[in-house]
């Protein structure tokens, strides 16, 4: 028998922002069903229920976080993707697991990686696993945008961030496997962000740190950190594909050593 394939319902306030989103899903084989007031989507979500509920917090006047909670008692396992006003913060009531806050501007690149790796959270586990979360942590937008779409092109799912703090708080929504940061930023650098990733979640999140800077002490100042790898700017796209490879793809002994080789 075949397996039913998951069904995403958006509930969207301006359904054009999502199009590109909606019709990428539709190309992977998911069921998606798209609703403009708060009625349609609750009528929707009782006739059939969603694996994922993408949220638009400004959806009529009664608000995405009350939505919420009418759509726990119509659907209490479905993942929702609530995307909120620009400096707005969720309830802390609620589901963090089962909720994932976003603010807008959301780019649809970025709500395609969320809704994907809510829907690998959702999928019993025959299903054929979701590619890993990168997360790319730099304040120069230009090189951000290339190292994301780097590894993107890859295969994997990634989500930049242009701030430390940001990507601190994305951490425990998206449970990304392997984080790239650079280490020159304002504030919070990367030697700070890097040494609480290590302390909250020890080996398990490896971490691989980019910087211009590459004196000894400065090199030896990184790995202190419990970083991996210390990857000196400019760095050529092709190294920072194979450690993305080597620290996450199940590789053979042979591919391990090749690619170990290079790095």
């Amino acid at each position: 028998m075949s397996e039913t394939p998951v069904y995403v319902l958006f509930g969207t306030s301006d359904p054009d922002s999502t199009s590109f989103t909606r019709d990428l899903l539709r190309r992977q084989g998911v069921d998606v069903f798209s609703t403009a007031s708060s009625r349609e989507l609750l009528e929707a979500a009782r006739r059939r229920t969603p694996s994922v509920v993408v949220l638009d917090d400004a959806l009529d006047s009664v608000g995405g976080q009350v939505l919420v909670e009418l759509l726990r008692r119509i659907c209490p396992e479905a993942r929702v993707v609530l995307i909120m006003a620009p400096g707005a913060h969720a309830d802390r009531e609620l589901d963090q697991p089962l909720v994932c806050p976003l603010s807008s501007p959301v780019s649809e690149q970025d709500l395609g990686v969320v809704i994907t790796a809510a829907l690998r959270d959702h999928r019993p586990a025959r299903a054929s696993a979701a590619p890993p979360v990168i997360f790319c942590v730099d304040d120069d937008a230009l090189f951000l945008k290339s190292l994301v779409r780097i590894l993107r092109r890859r295969g994997y799912s990634v989500i930049g961030f242009d701030s430390p703090e940001k990507a601190l708080e994305g951490v425990p929504i998206h449970k990304p496997k392997l984080v790239f940061i650079d280490v020159l930023m304002p504030g919070m650098n990367g030697l700070d962000l890097a040494s609480e990733l290590r302390e909250e979640y020890g080996d398990a999140l490896p971490l691989v740190l980019l910087s211009a800077r590459n004196s000894d002490q400065e090199i030896a100042d990184g790995y202190r950190t419990g970083a991996r790898y210390y990857i000196t700017k400019p760095c050529e796209p092709e190294r920072v594909v194979n450690i993305a490879d080597y620290l996450l793809r199940d590789l053979g002994p042979r591919e391990r050593e090749l690619i170990g080789s290079k790095l």
